[in-house]
């Protein structure tokens, strides 16, 4: 792959995931499950739930965001970010090597599933509203 076309997936990639997101309807689940966990097991994996919270804050429903996925808006968050850093690298504007080397490293990443999967424990448990999951 050229480095001009690595450019455009890396620009490219999180763009079309919003675009998914933006043509999901929140409200109406797909009719086939997604998710290979939760097809494995039946059981919502701790990321369930996110696809439609970033649906939901696409349409301006955060509250309706929450109730998906506690950590929709910082995943939403997180893709607009890597929009904006990944744009201006491929603009020149910037290098944001010290971001990407971050973004790379698999600590925050582990952390961020050890999070969500006490969070979706807790819904599990019946502990936190677990309706629309």
């Amino acid at each position: 792959m050229t480095k001009h076309s690595e450019m455009i997936v890396r620009v490219a990639a999180p763009i079309g995931a919003l675009c998914f997101c933006a043509v999901t309807d929140p409200s109406n689940p797909p009719p086939i499950i997604l998710c290979p966990f939760r097809l494995l097991t039946g059981y919502p994996c701790p990321f369930c739930g996110m696809t439609r919270g970033v649906s939901s804050i696409l349409r301006g429903r955060l509250r309706d965001a929450l109730e998906f996925h506690f950590f929709a808006p910082l995943v939403f968050a997180g893709i607009v970010g890597w929009i904006v850093i990944e744009t201006g690298r491929a603009a020149g504007v910037w290098r944001a090597e010290r971001l990407r080397r971050l973004a790379l490293d698999p600590a925050p990443w582990l952390g961020f599933l050890i999070v969500c999967t006490i969070y979706v424990g807790l819904r599990w448990c019946g502990i936190l509203n677990s309706s629309r999951i």
